[in-house]
């Protein structure tokens, strides 16, 4: 059951303590951009908001100066928990049943331990932009961006993924062949298929505190609908230098947050009604100031907040471009199903771990009242927002080909905000005005090196362009580390 499990692992690595499918790039990016690599030189119209308002102004070199999109999708997952191979077998169901000694699981743990996930999805439902000729351009988009990053320790590993067969217990439950319960101190050369094993504890007074037991664990998840307006200027028009400045402005309603530091011994969450968590059992005892009715509303917002973007970008003898821009200054108030983990000791669990196969149940024993982590109500908790900031480097003959560097660093250590500094760099290559070919390579951020891809076509002379690209073309033909990556436009269009 190797396979299964470890593709388990990685569903709730990702969902940690929630039960919901996310399909979730470390940054956001659109289809015609994602295959290049380096977006900030090069981002045009609305495509420019959350990467650089500073280009909102500049020529696209096309003749029609309004451009509007739809269900633009970027999609990036990676891992180290996975080769390739078990990634498909796990997504068309073909993992094989490998049966594991307990050692051999145990020994599979300590591969798992402190092993980066990365998920990130964008998904821009609408945008639009208007360039006029004397007073700039004013830009708006509307999307849901999803971030996740991960890694846990090997106390916390161990006790996700074996339950009840945790070295981390010394007593045992176990059921006799007569159906009685009995009550045995766990062996020392421990065999749960020798044991019909109902439920594990450990003595209080040996019991490690829940902190200590997540260890230098790191999990950020993060979800936002935003609606971003911005506005671009050209300040300078001369023959062979121009400069552009531009500002961006968003309101961002929040579907959910989990931020758990384990080196900081702090951790809280917020979660909507879509995750279908229940703390009916947490609140009774403990009471929560935040809690939402249980009839609302599956998508009803649990944070709001604001946040800007800002941007300037040089344009040299029309073809050589330097820019810079810093990304999500703001913060988010969170103020519904607020948690912050609680203090204590975990002292028994009665689930075999994510050998299980339903993932329904296995998640509730981590967000019921006898949850692997313990948590308690909070009126409300404020965030920052995922703050970057991008540096670019580009030469741009339109039409025709592009060059460029990208730089993008974190400017906080929220946890699911780039973790390093990435680096980019790209070239597309259009042998004819209606298609583009891009690659280039990418490493840092929260992935491993990516070699992106994209092509894209452009019809009617620019009326409309459709493409798709990968944030990893190395991932089809290398084993470990893969990144899993895709995105998609075909509504794209300039009048």
């Amino acid at each position: 059951m190797f396979q299964r499990q470890r593709i388990l692992f990685v569903l709730v690595s990702v969902l940690t303590f929630v039960n919901l499918d996310i399909k979730a790039q470390y940054e956001y990016s659109a289809f015609n951009l994602t295959g290049l690599a380096a977006a900030t030189p090069f981002a045009r119209d609305y495509q420019t908001l959350t990467i650089n308002p500073g280009n909102l102004d500049m020529e696209t070199g096309y003749e029609q100066r309004r451009t509007s999109g739809l269900f633009d999708f970027t999609f990036s997952a990676y891992t180290e928990l996975l080769n390739r191979r078990q990634m498909i077998d796990g997504i068309t169901g073909k993992a094989r049943n490998i049966p594991l000694t307990y050692s051999e699981q145990l020994d599979k743990v300590d591969e798992l331990t402190m092993k980066p996930t990365a998920i990130d999805a964008d998904f821009m439902t609408f945008g639009t932009s208007i360039q006029t000729k004397n007073a700039g351009t004013f830009a708006f988009s509307m999307r849901d961006r999803v971030d996740f990053y991960s890694r846990i320790d090997r106390d916390l590993t161990e006790l996700l993924w074996m339950g009840n067969q945790s070295s981390y217990f010394d007593s045992l439950i176990v059921q006799a062949a007569s159906g009685a319960d009995s009550i045995i101190a766990r062996p020392e050369n421990f065999d749960p298929a020798q044991y019909a094993v109902l439920a594990a504890f450990i003595d209080p007074n040996q019991a490690a505190p829940i902190k200590q037991l997540v260890g230098n664990s790191e999990i950020g998840f993060s979800w936002y609908r935003e609606f971003n307006l911005g506005y671009g200027k050209r300040i300078i028009d001369q023959k062979n230098f121009k400069a552009y400045l531009g500002l961006a402005g968003k309101y961002l309603m929040g579907q959910g947050i989990i931020q758990l530091s384990g080196a900081d011994g702090q951790a809280f969450s917020s979660l909507s009604p879509v995750f279908k968590l229940n703390y009916t059992l947490v609140d009774s005892l403990t009471g929560n100031p935040s809690s939402l009715a249980p009839d609302a509303p599956a998508l009803q917002p649990v944070g709001q907040g604001f946040g800007f973007d800002a941007g300037g970008t040089l344009l040299i003898k029309d073809q050589f471009i330097i820019n810079a821009a810093i990304n999500d200054i703001g913060q988010m108030k969170w103020n519904g199903n607020v948690y912050e983990l609680g203090e204590g000791k975990i002292t028994n669990i009665d689930g075999i771990g994510i050998e299980s196969e339903d993932i329904v149940s296995t998640l509730n024993t981590f967000n019921g009242l006898d949850a692997l982590l313990k948590w308690k109500g909070e009126e409300s908790r404020s965030a920052r927002l995922n703050t970057t900031a991008r540096i670019g480097i580009g030469y741009e003959k339109l039409q025709k080909i592009r060059i460029g560097l990208d730089i993008i660093t974190p400017m906080n250590d929220n946890k699911a905000n780039l973790q390093r500094t990435a680096v980019n760099a790209g070239i597309e290559y259009s042998p004819w005005p209606w298609i583009h070919i891009q690659t280039g390579i990418s490493e840092g951020g929260n992935y491993g090196l990516k070699m992106p891809a994209g092509l894209y076509f452009t019809a009617a002379k620019g009326r409309s362009e459709f493409g798709l690209a990968t944030r990893d073309l190395l991932s089809f033909f290398k084993d470990n580390n893969p990144t899993i990556s895709m995105a998609l436009g075909f509504l794209r269009f300039r009048y």
